[in-house]
């Protein structure tokens, strides 16, 4: 008896499923029908074909939905450019807002590398594109790139100190080669050229001169080379779906955090804005809307930020900052490979690393010598250049007396005073009197004389950027002059001046989030 009702009951199931199945079925057919009929004019319907539209009104519906939504995403894959007219209207508009700001943040994409023969990914031709609509995307040889018109426009708002920081989706390390510091600049999907392990602490960064990802994958980040100080295995910086990049360097999350927090002003450019929009506090989101950064967007397709933007330009790069630094009176410098600090920077590799990779090498300009890529000379005086040497000794040290003789002012100058009961002038009007009269036997120190002239720490960066500490990843792994002195300075127990000392890095950084904020439950 238990048997006979188990298999009334299983046929009574599947009866019911099969009965799913076919009404489920009659819905698509009717679904495809419908759509075919609609795809027709009004005039090449026939009768029949007008009666089951009219019997069908909700599946009419639901299709004429469907169809709004597909060419709703079509229009939005599209490339569109303003007219030149429109175009110098909003690159005004937008020169006027930066000149204006007191803190601007820039957010990039591949949109500003297209100009440096490197593919984007959601564009018309872009890599994720062609995969999709099943075709090839070519051979491209990363190592030909070089900073773009767009790389050097915010380089030289850099320079201006109007740009506080970049935050960059880009992992060509191009932001790097135009000259920005890396302590402004965060790459958060990580640097190509950058390898680092993560054994030593802090972590060591190694700067290299080729794409240092021909081994490594997702979840899978060894690179095949070791470590020149504690022998671990180096892994790249690259940050792949479904990753968190916890890399204090090149990712330098609280750089981008901070700078966020103080923008007045964000610009992005050729950035979809779709991974972007995930981090809510790059966009201070907590914030009331009349609080937040005025958002201004470059970019030719559109993005889910396109509505809290204050400005979109829908233009290329390269154009709307060639005119807007028209407009803000600034020059864009050219890029000089002379001048690129990968190539003083970079840590070069080792007889026995040669077979570890095959990728090609940046061609290094052949201006660079060997002798400054290796060597640091003992003495600041002697690394410097003749001009900024002669900028320097302006700086007079001469004693108090040949001060005093040099004063050519007369003497009668302080007789009016003579009537207000005063026997010298105040000290305020005639400050050069005032070592002779007032303190007539106190020795002034000469201090340009007794002072030690700093010793930078990289001659590349006092050269170019006139900074004593390095701006960029300092090549000590590979340099046994600077690691030899600093050892030696150690032993002496003297001052090390520590450059660049890398911050620890954000809990919970990445991908899904800034992390779990203090009184919110973790999620399991």
């Amino acid at each position: 008896m238990e048997e006979a009702g188990n298999e009334k009951f299983l046929s009574r199931r599947r009866s019911a499923a099969l009965k799913a199945f076919k009404v489920k079925d009659e819905r698509v057919a009717t679904f495809k029908k419908v759509a075919a009929i609609l795809q027709k004019s009004e005039t090449d319907r026939t009768a029949e074909e007008t009666g089951i539209l009219l019997s069908c009104s909700d599946v009419v519906k639901e299709v004429n939905l469907r169809q709004e939504k597909r060419h709703r995403v079509k229009a939005r894959l599209e490339e569109v450019e303003d007219a030149p007219e429109i175009l110098e209207e909003k690159c005004i508009r937008l020169a006027a807002a930066i000149s204006r700001a007191t803190s601007l943040a820039v957010y990039t994409g591949a949109g500003i590398s297209t100009a440096a023969s490197i593919p984007d990914y959601r564009g018309t031709n872009g890599v994720w594109t062609r995969l999709q609509q099943g075709k090839d995307i070519g051979n491209h040889d990363l190592s030909q790139a070089e900073p773009t018109l767009t790389h050097m426009a915010l380089y030289a708002l850099y320079k201006a100190r109007v740009l506080k920081h970049v935050v960059s989706q880009n992992c060509d390390g191009l932001h790097l080669r135009s000259g920005i510091p890396r302590t402004l600049l965060s790459e958060v999907h990580g640097n190509m050229y950058v390898e680092v392990c993560r054994a030593c602490k802090p972590y060591r960064e190694y700067w290299r001169l080729f794409d240092v990802t021909e081994r490594t994958a997702r979840y899978s980040h060894g690179t095949g080379r070791l470590c020149h100080r504690c022998s671990s295995v180096l892994q790249d910086s690259i940050v792949h779906f479904g990753e968190r990049g916890n890399l204090p360097w090149p990712i330098n999350w609280n750089g981008a955090t901070r700078a966020a927090k103080q923008a007045d002003v964000i610009l992005c450019l050729g950035s979809s804005l779709k991974v972007l929009k995930k981090y809510p506090w790059l966009w201070q989101m907590d914030r009331p809307i009349h609080k937040r950064p005025s958002l201004y967007i470059v970019n030719l397709q559109w993005t889910p930020k396109d509505e809290n933007a204050v400005l979109k330009i829908n233009g290329k790069c390269d154009e709307v900052m060639k005119r807007v630094m028209t407009h803000l009176g600034l020059e864009i410098p050219r890029y000089n490979r002379a001048k690129d600090p990968i190539f003083f920077h970079a840590v070069r590799l080792r007889g026995n690393e040669q077979c570890t990779t095959s990728q090609t090498v940046l061609e290094e300009p052949p201006s660079i010598a060997p002798k400054e890529l290796t060597e640091i000379s003992d003495t600041f005086q002697e690394d410097i250049k003749p001009e900024t040497k002669e900028k320097e000794d302006c700086i007079t040290t001469r004693k108090l007396t040949e001060t005093m003789s040099s004063y050519s002012a007369p003497f009668f100058t302080a007789l009016p005073f003579l009537s207000m009961g005063l026997p010298f002038p105040p000290m305020y009007m005639c400050p050069q009197l005032t070592p002779l009269f007032y303190y007539p036997f106190i020795q002034i120190p000469d201090m340009a004389m007794n002072t030690p002239k700093p010793k930078p720490a990289c001659i590349f960066c006092m050269d170019n950027e006139g900074s004593i500490t390095c701006l960029y990843y300092q090549r000590d792994a590979d340099n046994p002059l600077i690691e030899s002195e600093s050892i030696q300075i150690e032993d002496t127990k003297t001052l090390v001046i520590e450059t660049d000392s890398p911050i620890a890095p954000p809990k919970n950084p990445g991908w899904f989030g800034k992390g779990y904020r203090k009184g919110m439950k973790r999620k399991r």
